[in-house]
């Protein structure tokens, strides 16, 4: 069961049981992510990147929150000390994943701009994650809440259906229709880009 089931008042919501353990728990989170974004910093290009890492903490918060078995805690314990434990692994975990992935991409974008130092320049010398959102742009405000979640966490989180699906406490049918419905909506913008590519070649 999750956590919040032994944290909550009597009576209490189980939605407002997570915001006050989160906000409880805000400072340890806000630690974690300012930790694991020390050892990225030189990868990290803007504010954006650290406001992702701190969405990353959130939902392996709430997947902590989730997946804890208070069942397997010894009784000699206080369950929310060891909670806690369990929650500051998994985000751990989660921003390790990302910030790798983050760090891999990174490194390969200076690689390719190295070997290309005699071939024709870069026209454009933002980072990759810049210039994708910069493309998007337009299109954010069309999108639902749950799409631009599942965009954010597919195209910069690197997540795959299982893991949305388990986040956002959904079947992946529904996660499947998110990206159904994503694709429609940003048509416009892929018909944009085939036809600048066209107009170069």
């Amino acid at each position: 069961m999750p956590f919040t089931d032994y944290f909550a008042a009597p009576f209490e919501p189980e939605h407002d049981a997570f915001e006050r353990l989160m906000k409880k728990y805000e400072p340890k989170i806000l630690k974690i992510v300012s930790q694991n974004a020390h050892m990225y910093g030189n990868y990290l290009y803007s504010p954006s990147d650290r406001d992702d890492l701190l969405q990353i903490a959130r939902y392996a918060f709430w997947e902590a929150n989730e997946k804890f078995d208070i069942t397997k805690v010894d009784t000699e314990k206080n369950p929310e000390n060891v909670f806690i434990a369990f929650a500051s692994r998994t985000m751990n975990g989660r921003l390790s994943d990302y910030l790798r992935k983050h760090y891999k991409n990174a490194s390969r974008e200076a690689y390719s701009s190295t070997d290309d130092a005699y071939d024709i320049p870069d026209e454009s010398p933002e980072p990759q994650r810049v210039q994708m959102l910069r493309l998007l742009e337009d299109h954010l405000p069309y999108l639902s809440p749950r799409e631009t979640q599942y965009l954010n966490l597919t195209l910069f989180g690197d997540w795959d259906t299982k893991q949305i699906a388990e986040a956002a406490q959904v079947s992946e049918h529904t996660v499947r229709s998110w990206k159904k419905s994503l694709r429609k909506k940003l048509a416009p913008l892929k018909e944009e880009l085939m036809t600048k590519g066209s107009r170069k070649s």
